[in-house]
This record gives structure tokens, C-alpha cells and sequence, in this order.
């Protein structure tokens, strides 16, 4: 692809040269592959080469096939042990002046900050930095006293990265981006709002009501407390005890790797209670949404855009979901589904009780789910985003 072609693919706007290599740093490989597949896509064809630098479960390859260069590397992830962090900055800063990125791309706000820190150690300064905030996540939803600590340091990090560098902030929801705005640690001139990973609709495309005997409502995600699995399943206890019958199918791993991970005996106790069945992960999600009713999001906050929900809302299924950030962006409350307090089981139970009791209203907020997903939140909606971001960093870059 040419330079005039490159700039042509946004109309009007004057760019710099495109980045020769750009470094993405992430620190799972499955969340690059589970989430992130159209954004690498559209990095490629963007940058003369892309570099994944990532830990490797295993799944190095399945990157590699994007047709970009991967390299290993140990974010620690969940961490905040001091000696270990400060390794991840030497390494990641080693790294960054062994490639010599034009552009790093950091994603999910461990990684931002490990890379702003990293980028301030290293004798190497890339031409801009683009920080893809997928969530304020544990350091900035948790109340405990660890991140209580940790929080001021990340915040300075991150300051410190947007005011001396051509940094700029990607959000996936408005409420997570006025807050970084209002901690200083973005330039409201240098922000923009990608609407979540994307999903691709011909992938999970409008399904047909299941025949279900008993409603099934369905949750997809990691078992994280953060996520309210256990208010879902508190709210299904609930139901029971009201004589209202709906299954409740859990899909998703025990995440080892997080501190607010549920622990395995606990998943494996509501698996032996009657109308609940935790099933792992899947990799089936599409046959999830064609065999659920109901899709419910019960995540208590630090949400970016969460991607289940979107993939069962391009499925054609209602929503029932917490009124959190990035939750709140997209479900309308009573068209697409309904919105309720987050960590209320009483409420959640209600409006799953709602939603079962009507296949008609089902019906109709699934297909208003479905349009939703089509007006703005597809890949193709979110690699125009990034050509957009990438447009205005380059140009900034060349100015």
C-alpha cells in the first residue's frame, strides 16, 4: 500500500509518513487473539511491520497468522510486587530500544503504565505512543488498600508519559475518558473513543428464538468477581426461591492469573446447584447466544466495552446489564434490554424474571440489540477508529 492510498483512506486529513514499525504491547497472548484480532488487522495494513510483545499461553501462532512478528515477554500480570514490576520496566525498556518502534501501542492500564514507565527509562523515544485504555480495571475500580497505594504512582506514570510525549488516550466508553481527563492523565485534545474490540456480525449473526422448555439465561466472561458472576447466581437463587424457573449457564475460565479471581471450588459448588451449569471456556460463543434467551452482563465496574455483550446483542439476544461505564453506552434501557444497579441481585433477579415471563419482548429487544450493534460498534466501525487515531498521531508527529 502506497503513502497516497494510505492517506486516502481518510479523506481530508493530513497525515505524517505511516510508522514504520509499531510496537504493540499487551499482556496476555489470548487477550490479543480473543479481542484485538480486527485491531492488529488494521495495524498491518497501517504500519511496514507490527511487533506483538506479549506473554505466551501457547497461542504465539495464532498472532503470527495476522502477519505480524511476535515476541515473548512477562508482563506479570496481577502483580504489584515492586522487585517484579521494576523487572518489567528494564525489560520492556530493553525491548523498546532493541526495536526502535515508530509507534508503541499499549493496551489495558497495566500495560499503559508499565510502557509509560518503560518508555521514560529507555535512551529511545518513539515518535508517539498511543494508550488503548480497555477499562479502568482493578487500579482503577478496586477499593483496597493495594490500590489504594498503587493508584497515585500509575497516575503519575501516565501524566508524566501524555505530557512529555506525543501520547494520545483511546477509550472505549465517554465515561472512562472523562475520567482520565479529570486525573490529568490525558490531553483532551489528544483523545478519542474506539467503540470497544468489534465484532464481526456475519460471525454471530441474528439467531432464531431458542426452544427452550425453561428460559436459559446465559453469562460469558471470566469468573472474576469484578465481573458479578456471584450476583448473577445470587439473583438465580433468588428465582428459585420466588418458584421462577430459568437455567443459568455460565461460560468461562478461572482466571488464576487475576486477584479477583473466583476460586475453582467455588465455580465447582454452583455447578452441583440445581438450574446452574458452569461450562469453562468456550470457544464456541456464537453457539452460546443461539442456544440462550437471555444474555446478562452483571459486571460491578472497571468495564471497557465488554465483548460478550456485544456479540450476543449482534446475535438478536436481550440484555439484561449493569448500569456501569461502557455497559450504560450502549444498552438503552428498555430497547436493547435493561439496565440495573450494579451488585443488586433483587434487581437483576426482576428483570431476568421479566424478560423470561415475555418471549415477545425477548424478540423485541433482541433485534433492537442487533441494530444497535450494526449502528456503531462492528470491527469495521473500530478499524475506522484507529485509522482515524493513527491519521491524527502521525500528522501530530510530522507537524
Amino acid at each position: 500500500m502506497g503513502d497516497d492510498e494510505r492517506a486516502a483512506r481518510k479523506p481530508g486529513a493530513r497525515t505524517g509518513d505511516p510508522p514504520a514499525k509499531i510496537l504493540v504491547v499487551i499482556a496476555e497472548d489470548w487477550f490479543a487473539v480473543s479481542h484485538f484480532v480486527p485491531l492488529l488487522q488494521e495495524l498491518s495494513s497501517l504500519g511496514r511491520e507490527v511487533v506483538v510483545a506479549t506473554r505466551s499461553s501457547g497461542l504465539l501462532h495464532e498472532i503470527a497468522k495476522l502477519g505480524v512478528r511476535t515476541r515473548e515477554f512477562d508482563f506479570h500480570r496481577g502483580s504489584l510486587n515492586v522487585a517484579k514490576l521494576l523487572r518489567v520496566r528494564g525489560g520492556l525498556a530493553r525491548l523498546i530500544e532493541e526495536e526502535r518502534p515508530d509507534i508503541v501501542h499499549a493496551i489495558a492500564m497495566q500495560t499503559m503504565v508499565m510502557a509509560s514507565l518503560a518508555i521514560s527509562a529507555s535512551g529511545y523515544r518513539p515518535s508517539a505512543v498511543i494508550l488503548h485504555l480497555t477499562g479502568l480495571g482493578y487500579l482503577g475500580h478496586s477499593r483496597s488498600p493495594l490500590a489504594a497505594m498503587a493508584r497515585p504512582l500509575a497516575r503519575a506514570a501516565l501524566r508524566h508519559c501524555v505530557t512529555t510525549r506525543n501520547a494520545w488516550l483511546i477509550a472505549e466508553n465517554s465515561d472512562d475518558l472523562a475520567k482520565m481527563v479529570a486525573d490529568g492523565v490525558a490531553l483532551p485534545a489528544r483523545t478519542a473513543i474506539v467503540p470497544g474490540a468489534g465484532v464481526d456480525p456475519a460471525l454471530f449473526p441474528q439467531a432464531p428464538a431458542p426452544l427452550n422448555a425453561v428460559p436459559r439465561a446465559a453469562y460469558v466472561g471470566r469468573m472474576l468477581l469484578s465481573k458479578g458472576v456471584h450476583i448473577l447466581v445470587e439473583a438465580h437463587h433468588l428465582l428459585r426461591a420466588r418458584g421462577v424457573s430459568i437455567d443459568l449457564a455460565l461460560y468461562g475460565a478461572a482466571d488464576a492469573g487475576s486477584r479477583q479471581a473466583i476460586p475453582r471450588e467455588t465455580l465447582e459448588q454452583w455447578n452441583r446447584q440445581t438450574g446452574v451449569a458452569w461450562h469453562g471456556s468456550t470457544d464456541d460463543v456464537a453457539g452460546v447466544w443461539r442456544a440462550a434467551d437471555i444474555a446478562v452482563v452483571p459486571a460491578l465496574g472497571g468495564e471497557g466495552m465488554p465483548r460478550a455483550m456485544l456479540e450476543a446483542a449482534s446475535s438478536g439476544r436481550p440484555l439484561v446489564v449493569s448500569d456501569v461505564p461502557g455497559c450504560r453506552q450502549f444498552l438503552r434501557d428498555g430497547i436493547e434490554g435493561f439496565l440495573v444497579p450494579s451488585g443488586d441481585p433483587h434487581a437483576l433477579a426482576q428483570q431476568i424474571a421479566r424478560l423470561a415471563a415475555d418471549p415477545e419482548l425477548r424478540a423485541r429487544m433482541g433485534a433492537a440489540a442487533r441494530r444497535r450493534l450494526l449502528e456503531n460498534y462492528t470491527t469495521d466501525a473500530v478499524r475506522r477508529s484507529i485509522r482515524d487515531i493513527y491519521a491524527m498521531a502521525t500528522m501530530e508527529r510530522g507537524a
